[in-house]
Formats: structure tokens, C-alpha cells, sequence
């Protein structure tokens, strides 16, 4: 199928894609990495660019210093990813940072980040701050993988070969399902649907994916669920918090990626604008996830505490505070909002 003309094809971005392909075209060592906290997006984007690498016979490597959530384990199939302390030494080479919304949040090693040539910036968080020596950074985007999506087309119209297999689809559809909610939110555009289509059509494993994301909890998950469910805070009847403490991770038997679909259930309640979910990574790490579902930005909460994210999902890191302080900064910050 050919490339699909969408909104993302302005001619500023154009000439942002066209300095990205020139850019990859005339280099050879690229390390090709992401945000912390992994998603959907941040792995598909990173095996869709480290596949178009691939087809262009250039020399990589895919670095992340953060576990995969056990649903999107299934994407990295041939083991791709490796973490900073696994690399001796790299000369020569040129990070692509993918859907990371600021420097701080690249998940490797700042000093591969400082040695390196330079940085590609492929992004669509708003709050990004442009801080590579090229920044392809769309907001309106419905995900990183929309991006990645449009270099590789234009690169295909370019050059008339096709890249896009099943083995780029893939992922690029995971990410894309996963940043729009499975095309459930608002940053669900037309071009969103036909890239969609156009991915299937060139042989993305639709069905895999969403028996993978959504529809493989174990046992142990739905009675996690229920524990965190039945102890769901109500706050001015316009926020809902929910806590998952380490304790109740060992007692099930579970990973901390093994609980990211409880989020929703904070937002999806009748009346409530945002939620909050609490999670005890570790006993001194914390992590918080925000959802909010039409006014409230959650980018404006998770920065006043050092995170960041999209308008309607974002999230923040604590270290060496309590569950009780973390819920009641929070809380403090998020009744701001309103």
C-alpha cells in the first residue's frame, strides 16, 4: 500500500523527516533509545527505528535501562534491547531518542548521551524542549510511532522500496493502539485510523498484540485488582487515587510492570476528572501515573514534581518518600488544579 498523505506531512515537518533520512543515510553508528518507565509507545517506536536501521544496513544498538512491563515483552522478540552497563565502549555514534519529552528522561547513561555525536530528537510530547540538533517533535501526533511511521514512508516514496514488513508493523501498531487507548482518546486523529490500516494491511499482527496487551492478565492480576479496587479513594468527588504497595506485590506474586492496566480504573469512574495511581516500585521508588479526561493537564501535575508526559497521561517519580507524603502532595497539588 503507499504511503498515506496525513496532517503530520506539513512541510515543516517534511523538512525535518528529510533532514532525519539524509542524517541516517551518511552516518553508520547510531544507539537508538527512549524514555524511562517504558509503554507501548516508547518500544514500538524504538524496534520500528532500530528495524529501518536494520534495513539500511547501519550498525546499532537499542538501549534501555528499564525492565519492559510484562505485556510488552512479547514485542522484543529477538532481544534486542540491552541496558548501559552491558556496553564496554562506543565510538562514533549518534543517539535517536524516541518519545522521550526531555533530556532527563532518556533511559541510558548520561555519559553515553554526553560522548555521543549528537542527539536525534523524535518526539510528540508538548513538553519537549527540542534538544537535539534535530528535533522532529509534532504534539498533534498520536504517538512516537506516528513519527517513525512518517519517516519511513517518506523514505519508501523517496526511494521507492519498501521497508515496512510485519516485523516494523508490529510494533509501530502496538504503539500506536497503546498511546490512543486503543483509539478510545482524543489524540485519536484520521491519520491515526489510516495508518492503522495501512500497518495491517502490510501484515501487523493486530490479533497478537491484543491478546498480549490486553487480554493476558493472570489470576493474580484481577485479585490485586480487586484489593486495589475495593480501597479506591473518592477526593471531592472529581479525583480518584489508587495505591498498590510492595507488600501487596509480594503477597500476589507480582512484577511492578505486571499492573499498569489497573490505571484506568482511576479515571473511568462516573464524575471523576483525574486519577492518580500510586505504585511502590521499591520501597524507596514510587511511581505515580495520571489520567485525566478532558481539562485537566497532567503534564502541569507530574512537573511540579519532576515528571512529565502527554495532556491526559503523564507520570512522576519519588524517591525516599512515604506512600502518605506522596498521597498528600498529590492531592495537595492535583486540587489545585481545579
Amino acid at each position: 500500500m503507499a504511503n498515506i498523505k496525513n496532517r503530520s506531512l506539513s512541510e515543516e515537518f517534511l523538512v525535518e523527516i528529510n533532514k532525519i533520512i539524509d542524517y541516517i543515510l551518511n552516518e553508520n553508528k547510531f544507539v537508538v533509545t527512549s524514555h524511562i518507565n517504558p509503554d507501548g509507545d516508547n518500544i514500538g517506536s524504538s524496534l520500528a527505528m532500530c528495524g529501518f536501521l536494520d534495513a539500511l544496513n547501519k550498525e546499532y544498538i537499542y538501549l534501555l535501562d528499564d525492565d519492559y512491563p510484562s505485556n510488552l515483552a512479547f514485542l522484543n522478540k529477538e532481544g534486542l534491547r540491552n541496558t548501559s552497563d552491558q556496553v564496554s565502549s562506543l565510538e562514533g555514534y549518534t543517539v535517536i531518542a524516541l518519545d522521550s519529552g526531555s533530556y532527563d528522561r532518556i533511559c541510558i547513561d548520561k555519559n553515553l548521551l554526553e560522548t555521543a555525536k549528537g542527539i536525534i530528537c523524535i518526539d510528540h510530547h508538548h513538553t519537549n524542549g527540542d534538544y537535539g540538533f534535530i528535533n522532529y517533535i509534532d504534539p498533534k501526533a498520536s504517538s512516537t510511532c506516528e513519527l517513525v511511521y512518517n519517516i519511513i514512508t517518506r523514505y519508501e516514496d523517496i526511494k521507492s522500496r519498501p521497508i515496512i514488513g510485519s516485523e516494523i508493523a508490529t510494533p509501530l501498531y502496538a504503539g500506536l493502539v497503546t498511546d490512543t487507548g486503543n483509539f478510545q482518546y482524543s489524540n485519536t486523529e484520521p491519520s491515526s485510523l489510516l495508518m492503522a490500516a495501512d500497518l495491517i494491511a502490510r501484515g501487523a499482527r493486530k490479533q497478537e498484540i491484543i491478546e498480549n496487551i490486553y487480554q493476558k492478565n493472570s489470576p493474580a492480576y484481577y485479585r490485586i485488582l480487586g484489593e486495589c479496587l475495593n480501597k479506591l479513594e473518592i477526593v471531592d468527588s472529581k479525583i480518584c487515587l489508587a495505591i498498590v504497595t510492595k507488600d501487596m506485590l509480594d503477597k500476589y506474586g507480582l512484577e511492578y510492570g505486571d499492573i499498569d492496566a489497573i490505571i484506568p480504573y482511576t479515571r473511568d469512574i462516573d464524575g471523576v476528572e483525574l486519577g492518580i495511581f500510586i505504585k511502590q516500585k521499591e520501597l524507596d521508588e514510587i511511581r505515580v501515573s495520571l489520567r485525566s479526561k478532558s481539562h485537566i493537564d497532567c503534564t502541569e501535575l507530574a512537573a511540579t514534581f519532576g515528571g512529565g508526559g502527554h495532556i491526559r497521561a503523564s507520570g512522576c517519580t519519588f524517591r525516599d518518600k512515604s506512600l502518605e507524603e506522596v498521597r498528600e502532595m498529590l492531592l495537595e497539588e492535583a486540587k489545585k488544579l481545579f
